[in-house]
């Protein structure tokens, strides 16, 4: 049985760097730390964009600037034009279908057990730095090297695809085709590169 490497649509692609770029606009203008997060941290340092199988972006905030946020939900939304869920210990801020994940996090601590493997140690999230993510200037963790060999040991090397519906994980070899980001305003990404698992190294994790 054929396994697809499911991406978002050339549009939804579109409306989630549209997404993204307003609220890190938005965070820079009040001075609202965060940084980018899971497969978008990836996304960030191993192809400069949206990793091509991704389909959200994610990011950190400190829970002490969430108030900020909320007081200024109005401007955040850009008039309602966006929406912001809140869904348990974490946030989203939703454009159509395409969503971006506010994680909320204590000194570097994820509220949440289960993502405890991800929490920084000390000294790895302060001071930021920047990096590129298609044509937005984004923040990411200070130590993201250290962070993601830890976090994400075979980064380097390995494509870790997860599909947030079917909660599907799978693996494959990372390819310099597979380095390349989905980018805003260009074709369509390649569907002819679908392949069965056997074909294409893909394995259950």
């Amino acid at each position: 049985m054929a396994c697809l490497l499911k991406v978002l649509s050339q549009n939804e692609v579109n409306e989630l760097y549209e997404l993204f770029g307003y609220l890190v606009s938005m965070l820079d203008k009040y001075a609202i730390p965060y940084a980018c997060a899971g497969g978008t941290l990836l996304g960030a340092i191993r192809c400069k964009g949206l990793i091509q199988w991704d389909d959200d972006v994610d990011i950190t905030i400190e829970r002490i600037h969430i108030p900020t946020i909320m007081h200024l939900k109005y401007i955040f939304t850009d008039g309602n034009k966006y929406e912001i869920i809140k869904a348990g210990k974490y946030m989203k801020l939703r454009y159509n279908n395409v969503f971006i994940d506010i994680f909320i996090i204590d000194n570097g601590i994820y509220p949440q057990k289960r993502w405890a493997e991800y929490n920084f140690k000390e000294g790895e999230y302060y001071p930021l730095q920047e990096a590129m993510f298609g044509d937005i200037k984004v923040k990411v963790p200070h130590k993201y090297i250290e962070y993601l060999d830890r976090t994400f040991p075979e980064w380097g090397s390995v494509a870790h695809i997860y599909n947030h519906k079917t909660k599907d994980k799978q693996k494959m070899t990372l390819t310099m085709d597979m380095r390349l980001p989905y980018l805003p305003n260009q074709n369509e990404v390649d569907t002819s590169t679908v392949r069965t698992l056997s074909s294409c190294g893909l394995t259950s994790i």
